[in-house]
């Protein structure tokens, strides 16, 4: 992460929770798959997190962080078993766009345009 930050600047961020400071996993923009004009939402969360609206709150504030940017496109690839993270995306408004397939199965494309 150090490297990717010299490198571009874009880099994924520590999620902790506010009450109590304990890290839950981490959520930002990455090159990744992307590119630097048009780059991916992830996050990761560990299991005791999840189901808790986390993942939720913390994209939705590097989206909004990302609009300020103004770029005029974020991505998120997510493997099609995920249900969970397909119910994040949708709820900041994220669509399917295309698939593709590799040796993991198939990884669903998703998109949010920013304007």
């Amino acid at each position: 992460m150090v490297q990717a930050q010299s490198d571009h600047g874009v880099v994924p961020s520590v999620v902790t929770r506010k009450v109590d400071g304990e890290i839950l996993g981490y959520c930002g923009l990455v090159i990744g798959r992307a590119t630097i004009d048009e780059p991916e939402l992830a996050y990761e969360l560990f299991k005791h997190a999840h189901g808790c609206g986390y993942a939720t709150e913390a994209a939705a504030a590097i989206v909004e962080a990302a609009r300020k940017t103004g770029r005029f496109r974020l991505w998120s690839t997510v493997r099609v078993g995920n249900a969970a993270s397909f119910r994040v995306l949708e709820k900041l408004g994220f669509t399917r766009h295309h698939s593709v397939w590799d040796d993991h199965g198939e990884l669903v494309w998703n998109v949010l345009d920013l304007r």
